[in-house]
């Protein structure tokens, strides 16, 4: 599905990770995209343009693995479908070609903002210790007693950054949702995201997007993981994204 599109990757300048870091943005603002293939066809001048890829010893194609985390009732995903500010994801993550395993917490603040909390660490994590447990407490604000791994997720990402490296771009594809009961796979859909520094700031991509008539669609793998996996939890509030994603998917 997305073959076309990354036969374009061997066409753009590169970066090292080193040169990425710089751009690390742990305190940002996020727009989130999903495209089909043909749709990623549509950016790649405007990417080529504007754009480099991250190269590490020859690959440009990266492969993750992530652990999502949430009460055994869904406290993260229900306040995130109730539209509270200052809602959080809790996930560990492993970049597969590195084996570079972190915990991360990341805190929706305000409207369009996110912090980010990341410890890095020797092993990819599925249970949560009362040392971490406490740091979620700290960026929920809320009287938590259990927090326990509620799915599994793999894809995989291209990372690129602009020219001012001021800007960042993740494509994710092949997305793949696991837990005890089921193994989805989603392979016609990527979920694109521009992250940046200030809201205020100018994206080529945004406009390019806007441009081909892709507009923002606000939805986190986690929630759209929890969502496909559990049919029957409550999402009333994302069903007109969801509409528009699973048209995608056809």
């Amino acid at each position: 599905m997305f073959k076309k599109f990354t036969n374009q990757l061997s066409l753009f300048n590169s970066v090292t990770l080193t040169e990425l870091d710089a751009v690390s943005l742990l305190n940002r603002t996020d727009c989130k995209y999903t495209l089909r293939g043909e749709d990623l066809l549509k950016i790649v001048p405007c990417l080529l343009e504007h754009y480099n890829v991250l190269e590490i010893n020859g690959v440009r194609i990266f492969s993750y693995e992530n652990n999502y985390f949430d009460t055994p009732d869904l406290q993260f995903f229900r306040d995130h479908h109730n539209g509270y500010v200052n809602r959080i994801k809790v996930r560990s993550r492993r970049y597969v070609e590195s084996d570079l395993c972190f915990f991360e917490i990341k805190k929706k603040e305000k409207v369009d903002r996110t912090n980010k909390h990341r410890e890095q660490l020797p092993y990819m994590i599925s249970d949560i210790d009362e040392v971490r447990k406490n740091i979620i407490r700290e960026y929920s604000r809320k009287a938590i007693d259990e927090v326990t791994l509620i799915l599994k997720n793999n894809f995989s990402r291209i990372t690129l950054v602009n020219n001012h490296f001021t800007e960042r771009v993740t494509i994710d594809m092949n997305l793949h949702f696991i837990d005890d009961e089921h193994d989805i796979k989603f392979k016609k859909i990527a979920i694109v995201e521009v992250k940046q520094a200030k809201s205020t700031q100018s994206s080529p991509l945004t406009t390019c997007l806007k441009y081909n008539n892709i507009r923002e669609q606000s939805i986190s793998k986690y929630i759209y993981g929890v969502i496909s996996l559990m049919p029957t939890v409550k999402k009333n509030n994302f069903m007109p994204t969801l509409k528009k994603i699973n048209k995608l998917q056809r």
